[in-house]
């Protein structure tokens, strides 16, 4: 049995559990490092796969002490570079959630230490992995588009007041919405293309989650608590959703833009556009993107689970319909999860360090280009 050690072990480590568990990994949490230790043990209960856990409470210390298969970032935006490192450094396969860095130097730093090993981890992009962007890869190298000439992208996020009441309002923790949210799509069209952009224009907008409501006010103590349509109290008994905070989303201290625009250029031409959105609800939700190409052109939509190719030169339309277990990213925390265990048996990623460095590299880009409203070169 693989013994893995675990940098974090907060909701997403949960579910990928939870996925290593659905393809019956034999795999065991052998040891884990989390300032909130009452917390993560308590997430833990239950599972087979955690029934004897080392706790540490340094990461050096557990590297260092314990003998590990592989070992699991799951800790905040802002602390993956720092650990991921670590990690490098003890040449050990790492599980590195997404985005593997958040500001220029991180990406500096993580590039620097990851020469020669970006085989060595696999970056948490489920969505590259899916199912439905598999058989749209497979199209697509098929040559059935022709030449391609333009990629048409959109992110409607339909829990978007996640990232306004909960702790990923900070951007200095996740760096911005681009490297939170864009980086899983500028991931996969990386991929469906076989290209990496070279330059970026890009806008922001924060025209809805803002307000002049006081800092650090929570849903409960204010006296529109069962109106707002965005408090803690609707979420969960009006629109029988999740609640993911209670923060107040029109507080002064509300980080994060709620709309995004970037139009990525690549060497050969390809021409990139990608939209993002956290106002929208329920069946309003998109995510996927339309690819052009000189012979037909093939969209796709994650929430749907519906691939549509239209031939140009025959009188034909192909749709293809997949069926997504919910909460598992379509299907793609499972084959992360698969990726992970052979890469404890040596087998090289797809979905790795090189890949999440490249990403990050094109989020960071279109950051820097809406706040200097220019266009700027991409530096990988």
């Amino acid at each position: 049995m693989k013994k893995v050690g675990f940098i974090g072990y907060g909701l997403r480590s949960e579910t990928m559990m939870q996925a290593f568990s659905n393809v019956d990994a034999d795999m065991c949490v052998a040891a884990v490092v989390d300032p909130q230790k009452e917390q993560a043990a308590k997430r833990m209960e239950g599972n087979q796969r955690c029934t004897d856990v080392h706790w540490y409470n340094t990461v050096k210390d557990m590297l260092k002490k314990e003998a590990l298969d592989g070992v699991f970032i799951g800790t905040r935006c802002s602390l993956h570079t720092e650990y991921a490192r670590l990690v490098l450094k003890a040449d050990l396969p790492l599980f590195l959630e997404k985005p593997v860095c958040i500001t220029e130097k991180q990406y500096e730093e993580l590039s620097k230490e990851a020469k020669g090993k970006t085989s060595l981890v696999v970056v948490s992009f489920p969505l590259r992995l899916s199912p439905i962007v598999t058989e749209v890869k497979h199209i697509i190298d098929s040559g059935m588009l022709g030449k391609l000439m333009m990629v048409q992208a959109v992110n409607n996020v339909p829990y978007g007041s996640v990232y306004y009441h909960s702790w990923y309002r900070d951007p200095s923790e996740t760096g911005g919405l681009f490297l939170q949210k864009a980086t899983h799509d500028i991931d996969y069209i990386n991929y469906l293309t076989g290209e990496l952009p070279v330059s970026v224009y890009a806008q922001t907008a924060k025209l809805h989650y803002r307000g002049n409501k006081p800092a650090n006010l929570h849903c409960q103590d204010c006296d529109e608590y069962l109106t707002c349509n965005e408090s803690s109290y609707v979420v969960e008994h009006i629109l029988k959703e999740d609640v993911q905070g209670d923060a107040c989303c029109f507080a002064t201290d509300t980080g994060n833009e709620d709309a995004a625009s970037a139009i990525f250029t690549c060497a050969s031409g390809l021409i990139i556009s990608y939209n993002q959105i956290f106002t929208v609800k329920k069946s309003a939700a998109r995510r996927g993107c339309r690819i052009i190409g000189t012979n037909a052109s093939i969209e796709f939509d994650f929430y749907t689970g519906l691939i549509r190719e239209d031939r140009y030169f025959t009188p034909q339309t192909v749709e293809h319909s997949f069926h997504f277990k919910e909460g598992a990213h379509f299907g793609g925390d499972e084959m992360l999860a698969l990726e992970f265990m052979a890469l404890m048996d040596k087998v090289k990623p797809t979905s790795d360090l090189a890949a999440g460095l490249a990403s990050a590299a094109a989020c960071l880009a279109a950051k820097k280009s809406a706040l200097s409203n220019q266009q700027l070169p991409i530096l990988y």
